[in-house]
């Protein structure tokens, strides 16, 4: 396994030299599918799966709870999750099997928690019991965003550094804009935290505190109300506000994709406004821009600035405009398409399509294909035999096996 170091990542990404930015929202579907799809079982809003390495299935469902799955199709709920509020884009969101599963068998679960006033984003880890009836077994939460509030896009992706022995984490900013600027607040930001949920050594603000209380507000109608919107309440952190040395990057909307490319860059795709889906290569602490600018508009119609007037921002190597509306990003490693390796595949649920993303050896990136599918994709996973399954954003919504023709 490679050693991962913050250091040795970011000597990478300095050798990335400047794309110019890449629409592909009008790319055109491709005529034909390479691939079969098999319909294999349904479950209420399907999320995410985990991979266990006996090939079978963690599902979780965004109407609350998880399920063991088989390559058959075959379901059994597992036990003990943790209650969620299910609620807009919120519910039960992530399964992540973690990368000492061989020793530990744990499991890493993120999803809307309840609470006084709405709901927070929560990292949780359990161990996963197999013997007899499934089940979570010792359940911990890692982390939690306080404090909760109002609004959906709740990022809620992982992914587990190179080495193992740290992960990257995506927030969303719940629908409130202003605060994926404020370095006070995790909402609109990618974290780097250890495997227990502490700030990860070596950070761009590692050591640094924010301030002790923090202001909500619920969700404004555009980016413009948002500088000026009403004050719900003021928020006392009980301890040391540990946010600026949780922070890998700020300026994110709906961060749905995480994932490390073979060559140890990561890669992040989320959701524009009404236009503006964002494929951005990641760089320790760079500013992504939202809510400053975006290539999109608010949903009203209410214009935000063009990334083109902030030079001091991170441009994303290719949008979309108009949307694809992306459910997850991962890279392929598998025999049974090998054309595909190295390559990224996206999920759209706007566009009810699978898409593949080539990469270069310099950071760049090439929307290559676009299928349509018919099914709004919520995520795009490789099983350990190098199929690739999907789930589809419905419920019932469907979990489908593809494999080539």
């Amino acid at each position: 396994m490679r050693t991962f170091t913050v250091a040795a990542l970011v000597s990478t990404l300095v050798c990335a030299s400047a794309h110019a930015q890449i629409n592909a929202g009008d790319q055109a579907p491709e005529r034909n599918l390479p691939f079969k799809l098999t319909l294999v079982t349904k479950l209420r809003l399907p999320w995410r799966i985990a991979f266990l390495p006996d090939g079978r299935m963690l599902i979780t469902e965004k109407v609350g709870g998880l399920a063991l799955v088989t390559q058959s199709g075959e379901k059994t709920p597992v036990a003990n999750a943790p209650a969620v509020l299910y609620e807009r884009q919120g519910g039960m969101l992530g399964v992540f099997v973690s990368p000492r599963y061989a020793t530990d068998q744990s499991v890493y679960l993120t999803y809307a928690e309840p609470g006084d006033g709405g709901s927070s984003l929560a990292l949780a880890r359990a161990k996963l019991s197999l013997a007899g009836t499934p089940s979570l077994e010792g359940l911990e939460v890692l982390w939690r965003q306080m404090p909760k509030g109002k609004g959906g896009q709740f990022g809620a992706q992982i992914a587990f550094a190179p080495d193992g022995q740290s992960l990257f984490l995506t927030v969303g900013e719940r629908q409130r804009m202003t605060p994926a600027q404020d370095p006070s607040q995790e909402l609109g930001k990618i974290l780097h935290l250890t495997l227990d949920g502490k700030p990860a050594p070596g950070n761009p603000s590692a050591g640094k505190t924010g301030a002790q209380s923090v202001t909500l507000i619920d969700p404004p109608s555009d980016t413009e109300a948002a500088k000026t919107a009403h004050v719900v309440s003021t928020y006392q952190l009980p301890g040391p506000n540990l946010a600026p040395a949780e922070i890998w990057t700020s300026g994110h909307r709906t961060p749905y994709g995480l994932a490390f490319a073979p060559d140890g860059r990561l890669w992040e795709i989320e959701h524009g406004p009404r236009g503006g889906d964002e494929l951005n290569l990641i760089e320790p602490g760079k500013n992504y821009g939202w809510p400053l600018v975006s290539y999109g508009v608010n949903y009203n119609g209410v214009p935000i600035a063009s990334p083109n007037t902030r030079p001091d921002l991170a441009k994303p190597v290719i949008y979309w405009a108009p949307v694809i509306a992306p459910g997850n990003l991962t890279f392929y490693s598998g025999k049974l398409f090998p054309q595909w390796q190295g390559s990224a595949l996206v999920g759209g649920l706007n566009t009810k399509s699978l898409l593949r993303i080539a990469f270069d050896a310099k950071g760049g990136a090439t929307a290559a294909e676009r299928w349509n599918v018919g099914r709004r994709i919520r995520d795009v996973e490789v099983a350990p035999d190098g199929a690739v399954w999907l789930l589809e954003d419905d419920n019932p919504g469907g979990v489908l096996r593809v494999t080539p023709k």
